[in-house]
């Protein structure tokens, strides 16, 4: 008998026959079935996940990703959660509970020990009911975004995306710096053009269509000489609002906002975050279908942004605003998680999406549960782990070009202090715990772990951040030591410092000029990038005492040790 397909079966799920489409997916291979379930929108997941039978529902457990198996489990019954870990395949289920981060894999073995074996209760009648799958307002097909060098090759920031803003979500946009966030949030807005593929808005292209959609930028980007009032209504006047209508709506935005009483006032007598206020009553009143959000909280200190993200969310979940849909781009990881449906974690160079999911938590979500950690150190994991790609077998004879070696952005005392941290901490920790003892942003430490993984003292797996025999060593050398040990690193494991000590040992004046590099370096990154990389090369190179570097002339001299002098206990003395 041929099962039904995809489309079958949600059109069985939309006509509300849960039970058939239990009887379908039965029928399935686990895996296709699973893959499925996952496109199903969440509230039909969790309504099916009851309804499955105990072992069949162990069968699809451990093919889900981790997190949402957990998530899933938690929203069954507590014996029923039990019965189903327990049906689990041993190996599986153990390779599930090691997947779990500390706190939770205590959470979850503690759950299973203290479970006393009650019969299975009966599900509740209603997780029967049928969920309409979303529609999308947006739909990005293949978008990517290049810039053209001079006279070279096009540079990628941007690979083929495909993805959809769909409503009633909150979708969340978490990456690194300079990976793209923001010129992805362009492409979908409508400010730029793609290099390739197409944006559409309601099934028609973005370019054919006048999309309602708003932006709260990073900066506050008010006008100066407008009062609160005049600079909320100025996208109405762009719109021809008549000036009555304007006045009405823009008070009715601020109102909601709570700038009551500021509609005189200019943006230079208000606090930083009554002017992001501004930017958000500006982006409101027009009304938008879709609310677009740049880092709006990133300017702010910690309370206030947490005090406007909280105001953003009554307005949202109480509906008092009739926005469908807000995309919000950040590098804030508790951000992400607190606000978002949904989120895309953005890769880099080129940008690309490595995951997109749901978060099925209820708000307000409790920043210290078990659930929303779990996806927290999830993000954490998917951005430190090594972004490996299997390229297809080339169809012609011509090797493929590849890519040039990007030195992290972090300086050698920030390397040595993360080394030592660990050392300190017996080798081994969790990277969501370093950047919370540490009080950092996850993007200001990866750059650190990432470089101290290149150099090869530690590695990254899972989220954990380990030392290497060579990095224990580091960390408990000399100051001579650590430079020499330094030095090594950097000449095995990094192209460029490897390219400027060949250079400069190969020639007769050991001495060259930095351009050499830059030209290089020119081919594979835009220009504020080609500089930074120098400034890190420059940085590790003089650390290791490969060289030194004459700033006036632009030019690398080969390092000379200085020649003791004396005795050797006046040797030892000066060591």
């Amino acid at each position: 008998m041929k099962l039904p397909g995809t489309e079958d079966l949600q059109t069985i799920l939309e006509r509300g026959q849960l039970n058939r489409a239990v009887g379908i997916l039965q029928q399935l291979d686990p895996t296709v079935a699973a893959d499925s379930f996952l496109t199903m929108p969440w509230e039909q997941q969790q309504a099916l996940f009851r309804l499955l039978p105990v072992v069949f529902a162990s069968q699809l457990a451990p093919i889900f990703p981790y997190y949402h198996t957990f998530v899933l489990l938690h929203s069954l019954p507590q014996d029923q959660m039990i019965a189903v870990v327990d049906s689990m395949h041993p190996v599986e289920r153990s390779t599930f509970l090691d997947e779990l981060p500390e706190e939770i894999w205590q959470q979850m073995t503690r759950e299973l020990a203290e479970f006393t074996g009650k019969p299975a209760s009966v599900l509740d009648a209603e997780a029967g009911r049928a969920i309409a799958p979303a529609v999308p307002i947006i739909e990005a097909q293949a978008i990517e975004k290049s810039f053209r060098r001079p006279g070279g090759d096009p540079i990628q920031v941007i690979a083929p995306v495909s993805l959809s803003v769909e409503a009633g979500v909150i979708i969340a946009l978490p990456g690194p710096s300079g990976s793209g966030k923001s010129t992805l949030l362009r492409m979908l807005s409508g400010l730029t053009s793609p290099s390739a593929g197409e944006v559409l808005w309601h099934g028609r292209a973005l370019r054919e269509s006048v999309p309602n959609a708003s932006i709260v930028f990073q900066s506050f980007a008010l006008f100066p000489w407008l009062t609160v009032l005049e600079n909320v209504e100025v996208p109405l006047l762009a719109r021809g609002v008549k000036s009555a209508e304007r006045h009405r709506r823009a008070l009715r935005t601020l109102d909601s906002v709570g700038l009551r009483g500021f509609e005189t006032a200019y943006p230079k007598e208000l606090s930083g975050g009554m002017r992001q206020r501004v930017g958000f009553a500006r982006a409101l009143v027009v009304e938008p279908e879709v609310l677009f959000m740049d880092e709006p909280f990133c300017a702010l200190d910690v309370l206030t942004a947490e005090n406007l993200r909280g105001e953003l969310m009554e307005l949202w979940l109480g509906r008092k605003i009739p926005t469908k849909s807000i995309f919000l781009v950040t590098h804030n990881i508790e951000e992400s998680v607190s606000l978002a449906d949904r989120i895309l974690v953005l890769g880099r160079n080129p940008a690309r999406v490595r995951a997109d999911f749901r978060v099925p938590l209820n708000h307000p979500r409790d920043r210290g549960s078990a659930a929303f950690l779990l996806y927290v150190d999830y993000i954490y994991k998917l951005m430190t782990q090594p972004e490996l790609t299997a390229e297809p077998p080339s169809r012609t004879d011509r090797t493929p070009k590849r890519k040039h070696q990007m030195l992290p952005h972090a300086r050698p005392g920030s390397i040595a202090g993360l080394v030592e941290l660990l050392d300190d901490r017996g080798g081994k920790q969790d990277l969501y715990r370093i950047a919370d003892e540490l009080a950092m942003q996850v993007d200001d430490l990866l750059p650190i772990v990432d470089a101290a993984v290149l150099l090869r003292f530690v590695s990254s797996e899972h989220g954990d951040v380990g030392l290497t025999p060579n990095g224990k060593t580091f960390a408990e050398a000399d100051i001579s030591t650590r430079k020499k040990i330094f030095r090594e690193a950097c000449l095995a494991n990094i192209t460029m410092l490897q390219q400027m000590n060949s250079a400069l040992v190969r020639k007769s004046s050991h001495t060259m000029t930095v351009e050499l590099f830059r030209d290089i370096l020119e081919e594979h990154f835009a220009d504020d990038e080609v500089q930074r990389q120098i400034d890190t090369a420059l940085n590790w190179g003089r650390y290791g005492e490969m060289f030194t570097y004459d700033s006036e002339n632009d030019r690398l001299l080969l390092h000379a040790p200085a020649e003791p002098s004396g005795d050797d206990d006046n040797r030892t003395a000066l060591r």
